[in-house]
């Protein structure tokens, strides 16, 4: 054997044998998706980005594996609404169904995917044809180079033809083999003619030898890392370039091969074990998705005339949904069966619910007819002016409205607003009217306030003028009401002013001045609800003092009926009789007090 069938041998070998180790781990990239669980945004968000990309593999994705679970979803939703249509009295014949806004998408997505896959095939063809007559200028050029005399830059031009023709792309099958025979053989025709042949030869292969030990470096570091996809992807790509780098020294070959081998394998038993992991765990979850499924099949038959019934066995199906969507893919064997039989409960739930509400939709219409009456009810009310027994009407209709059940939605936020505007127009024309009447009650908070400062005059005065302080105070209670705000300061005011006037008024006796105290405090109280609960409590004080004077006169006078032998016994029957006759004063006063407060 001669040495270029060596030198070939050793190519072919080479190339073989990463060939050999990548369809040896081909199947490592096995891809699992359950688009089962996808929803319409999923389907159309995997779509936009396959769109969006330049990887093929991912359009074929979405046109091979996820476009037939949403045909049948999308048929699935389409046979719901046929059943709805025909269920509320429809005609088969007559149905038409229009799909949301996300099915449309998604189908115009995929109708551009395809445009995109044809055109990208149409592209790799043409630049194909493209290579294919690149390639062939290479040849002639090659061949020209080889027939013509040996000169110093025969090499570089040799090396400058291979550079091209490596960077030159794929060409059509086939024409691929034929057209790399031919120009092996013009290049081993280019070493045979020349002295120089195995000197350059083995420069090349060290240099090979070289790039592939670069090669196989960057294969070591990624068998350190984690084997993720891109992990795999970028070895791929290293035995895309190993393969292409050329032959080596021969006594090297089998070492650097076997170097970059080991590499390899590490990556790729990595990938295999996690992909069997991900698979031992897709396993696990069969178990945990049918128990699911027994827990989600007696929602199918569910059945109930309470809304809070429908919107609580939602909430607990929807939260079985959140645990379904959590436990992750399951095995593509068994996919299938086990999504069909949850899915198919889940929509029967709510193929009954729509059944449900549909019928409820009768009572929302009888519900709107009772709350346009409340409405025309109110309009009718808006403008009259009996302000407070009209108030009492609108907000006993008020409460009518919010016992009444909830109309159809998109009739809710008219029938409100309608409702709504003729309480308002009521109501602001009360609050004008109450404005109004806040100006009277400032003017008269004016004229109280300078009744009171008169009063606190007269008092500082020490003024003895009954009769004007009996004016002021007919003035003060001819005057109108005040401010809600200020109803108790003046009132506080008013009190202590005429208290004070009361207590340094000369020719009164103490009683004189309890009694008009009390008497004006009365007056005062009359229409003031919390003035009255003071006085009230004043009275009880008051009787219960009256209580104990009436047991110590009783106690009193028992005693002395004991003094009769006693050595000072008109000394104490003296001073008891001055305690008797002072309480029973005081009794009589403070009775005369408490007829105050029925007298007024």
């Amino acid at each position: 054997m001669n040495t270029e069938q060596i030198n070939a041998e050793n190519e072919e070998l080479d190339k073989s044998q990463s060939e050999t180790l990548e369809a040896e781990h081909e199947h490592v990239e096995e891809h699992h998706i359950d688009y089962a669980s996808f929803t319409k945004k999923d389907f159309v968000k995997l779509a936009e980005d396959a769109l969006a990309g330049q990887d093929q593999k991912q359009i074929d994705e979405v046109m091979r594996h996820a476009k037939p679970v949403f045909d049948e979803m999308k048929e699935v939703e389409k046979n719901l609404a046929l059943e709805k249509f025909i269920a509320s009295g429809g005609d088969k014949e007559d149905f038409e169904y229009k799909y949301d806004g996300l099915t449309v998408r998604f189908e115009n997505l995929c109708r551009q995917l395809k445009e995109k896959k044809v055109k990208w095939i149409q592209d790799q063809e043409r630049s194909k044809e493209q290579n294919l007559q690149a390639k062939a200028a290479l040849l002639e050029r090659l061949r020209q180079l080889v027939d013509s005399e040996e000169s110093n830059a025969s090499v570089a031009e040799l090396k400058k033809i291979q550079a091209e023709w490596k960077t030159t792309g794929p060409v059509p099958q086939a024409q691929g083999q034929e057209l790399w025979a031919n120009f092996n053989a013009l290049v081993e025709r280019f070493y045979s003619n020349r002295s120089i042949y195995f000197e350059l030869k083995e420069l090349d292969r060290k240099k090979n030898l070289e790039l592939k030990a670069d090669i196989c470096e960057k294969a070591e570091k990624l068998a350190q890392q984690d084997a993720s996809s891109a992990v795999v992807k970028e070895l791929n790509e290293l035995h895309e370039e190993f393969k292409h780098v050329g032959p080596v020294p021969r006594e090297e070959q089998d070492a650097i091969w076997q170097r970059f081998k080991a590499a390899s394998d590490v990556v790729y038993n990595k990938r295999k074990e996690q992909m069997e992991s991900v698979r031992l765990q897709m396993e696990q979850h069969v178990s945990a998705k049918l128990a699911l499924c027994t827990e989600v099949e007696p929602y199918a038959a569910f059945q109930s005339d309470k809304i809070s019934d429908w919107n609580d066995k939602t909430k607990e199906i929807l939260e079985i949904q959140k645990r379904w969507d959590a436990i992750g893919l399951l095995p593509r064997e068994k996919a299938k069966e086990i999504n069909k039989r949850f899915w198919a409960a889940f929509k029967q739930f709510f193929h009954h619910k729509n059944e449900f509400f549909r019928h409820l939709e009768a009572a929302r219409e009888e519900n709107l007819k009772i709350k346009t009456s409340l409405c025309e009810q109110v309009e009718a009310l808006k403008d009259n002016d009996d302000f407070e027994a009209t108030a009492d009407k609108i907000k006993e209709l008020q409460q009518r409205w919010k016992e009444v059940g909830p109309v159809s939605e998109k009739f809710r936020d008219a029938i409100f607003e309608r409702f709504k505007q003729a309480c308002d127009a009521f109501f602001e024309r009360r609050r004008g009217q109450r404005n109004q009447t806040e100006r009277e009650f400032e003017k008269n908070l004016e004229v109280k306030l300078n009744i009171c400062a008169q009063i606190e005059k007269l008092a500082e005065e020490k003024s003895t003028d009954v009769a004007a302080f009996e004016a002021l105070r007919e003035q003060y209670e001819a005057a109108g009401f005040v401010p809600r705000k200020n109803m108790d300061s003046i009132r506080k005011r008013y009190s202590e002013a005429v208290k004070k006037f009361l207590e340094n008024t000369q020719g009164l006796s103490d009683t004189e001045r309890a009694k008009a105290i009390l008497t004006s405090e009365l007056k005062i109280s009359k229409n003031n609800p919390h003035a009255a609960r003071d006085l009230q409590r004043k009275e009880q004080a008051m009787r219960r003092k009256i209580t104990q004077l009436e047991n110590d006169i009783a106690l009193w006078k028992n005693n002395l009926e004991f003094f009769a032998n006693s050595k000072n016994a008109d000394a104490f029957r003296k001073d008891f009789t001055s305690k008797i006759e002072a309480a029973e004063k005081e009794l009589s006063d403070l009775k005369q007090q408490i007829k105050l407060f029925y007298d007024l």
